[in-house]
């Protein structure tokens, strides 16, 4: 029967380090061939100014298949419901049996912010100890909980264009991490003071100045996501030495990339490297402490099957979870 794992259940069972672990094999599997991960496909609705994303992923040498669903509605906000809504469904493939149904926001939230966790871990300096945050919703707290995992933060700064929310994320971060944060009344306020930089918004222009960077800073850009919405402008791409997460995930919906390169600014040639390519070291990440570097992060559906395939394992291992079964007659 399958397994069904709540929010709560999932929070129980993925420890953010664990998370980071499982992220990394994600990507050495990837490189090792041994995946099939298609570009994800994107439904827009327009008239309500959403879109629905349909991210499968396989890897063979796990023997484990997983497809999530998830929603990005930025609308929502002003109706008090959660940006993103998304559910991932784990089956066996080798007889395509249904195994179990995950909450998809939390499993998104963790797994993005390991990403992040990861790509700093090779590219951010050693000494980082400041990390701002341009975005205080949803997915922010675990963005910071990821990166406190691999630095040693001694301080946050918080900028949102919601003042409520990034205060709720101020005193929810400081609490959860014991790291004391501030908010502050612009987003040129937390650049000029951050190691380590995080833009999680759902804006579809530059939401800092890139001259405003300091020699030495890392930037996790994380909320962009389509071809024609961006959070970083051409100063900072020019500046940085960038990576992405995948070649063709961020070939295919990285406005960040191909805004400016449709116009001339930037090249293909221009991204240094993947994350995979870093993790194996195959390329180099931070060669020197005063380079400013980028992680442009559109999002990849390994790094949710190897977060769920966790998740599933640990709940069989504790008895954790629901068994429903979905066949049974009336």
């Amino acid at each position: 029967m399958p397994l069904i794992l709540s929010q709560k259940t999932l929070k129980q069972l993925l420890p953010m380090n664990d998370v980071i672990d499982a992220v990394e094999q994600g990507f050495r599997e990837h490189k090792a061939g041994t995946c099939t991960v298609p570009v994800r496909m994107a439904v827009g609705i327009d008239e309500h100014q959403g879109m629905f994303l349909f991210m499968p992923a396989y890897v063979g040498r796990r023997e484990t298949f997983g497809t999530k669903v998830v929603s990005v509605f930025p609308g929502n906000v002003s109706r008090g419901v959660s940006t993103i809504q998304a559910a991932y469904m784990l089956n066996d493939p080798t007889t395509g049996e249904f195994l179990a149904l995950m909450d998809g926001v939390f499993l998104t939230a963790i797994r993005t912010g390991a990403a992040s966790a990861l790509a700093t871990k090779h590219l951010a300096r050693k000494d980082a100890s400041v990390l701002g945050m341009i975005g205080g919703g949803g997915q922010a707290p675990l963005q910071a909980g990821g990166i406190c995992a691999v630095r040693p933060i001694q301080r946050i700064v918080v900028y949102d264009r919601l003042a409520e929310t990034a205060e709720t994320f101020a005193a929810q971060t400081s609490k959860n991490l014991n790291v004391p944060v501030q908010r502050v009344g612009s987003t040129r306020e937390v650049v000029m003071q951050s190691d380590v930089l995080v833009t999680v918004t759902t804006s579809r222009e530059p939401v800092f100045d890139g001259r405003d960077l300091r020699p030495g800073t890392h930037v996790n850009a994380v909320g962009a996501y389509t071809p024609d919405t961006r959070e970083l402008d051409d100063v900072t791409m020019t500046r940085a030495r960038i990576v992405v997460d995948t070649y063709e995930g961020c070939m295919a919906e990285a406005g960040d990339l191909l805004i400016p390169m449709k116009e001339g600014k930037l090249s293909r040639e221009s991204i240094w490297a993947d994350l995979g390519e870093i993790v194996l070291g195959q390329k180099s990440g931070r060669v020197h402490d005063d380079e400013i570097t980028v992680f442009e992060s559109v999002g990849f559906a390994l790094e949710d099957l190897m977060t769920a395939h966790l998740a599933y394992q640990r709940a069989q291992e504790h008895g954790l979870g629901l068994r429903v079964n979905l066949a049974e007659s009336a």
